[in-house]
């Protein structure tokens, strides 16, 4: 078999196993491979690698844009400086998702201003990075959206769809959300 005959089989099979990286990587890996004298093993690895890393920064990406979340904010990016309350530790320990696995709930509680929705966003980032489903919304908005299910007469069925969900994040109401509902109930 000649070097074009298995390049045109890896891609037909790269594009069978829907792994469309493989297409990409393998002739740049091959290169670098054999000026590295890699063996067999490690060339395959080194291919299935890039694939699983780049499926997996793709799956974050879809999850992350799929959260609704109102900006991207990091806990990276929060300023504890502005914040000397915030627990450091904890945080930080909030956003290994570990409370998702024990299937413990977070309050993150505060006057306004205080960096309560950028730690909310910031530990659902993290979350959707680790491979969760996460939705975001404000109080309002879950309230909204399980009052319209109820009354299409479909709230079992959003129930058992927001069920799918390891991550709800229901962010504070503020008064200009009262404001709109009180307005929205007046009509």
């Amino acid at each position: 078999m000649t070097g074009s005959e298995a390049a045109s089989q890896i891609e037909y099979y790269a594009r069978a196993l829907r792994a469309p990286r493989i297409s990409e990587a393998f002739r740049r890996l091959g290169d670098q491979a054999r000026d590295a004298g890699w063996s067999h093993e490690e060339y395959l690895a080194a291919v299935l690698s890039k694939e699983v890393s780049e499926r997996e920064a793709s799956g974050a990406a879809l999850r992350i844009k799929a959260a609704r979340f109102p900006g991207h904010k990091t806990l990276e990016d929060f300023n504890f400086d502005h914040q000397p309350s915030a627990d450091r530790n904890l945080i930080a320990h909030l956003g290994t998702s570990v409370f998702l696995t024990e299937a413990k709930n977070v309050v993150l509680l505060g006057p306004p201003g205080t960096g309560k929705t950028h730690l909310a966003v910031g530990i659902g980032i993290k979350a959707a990075k680790a491979g969760h489903r996460v939705l975001f919304d404000t109080a309002t908005g879950w309230v909204t959206r399980l009052q319209e299910a109820h009354s299409r007469g479909k709230l079992t069925a959003e129930l058992i769809r927001l069920r799918r969900y390891s991550l709800l994040i229901v962010d504070l109401c503020r008064l200009r959300d009262y404001a709109d509902v009180a307005g929205d109930a007046r009509k």
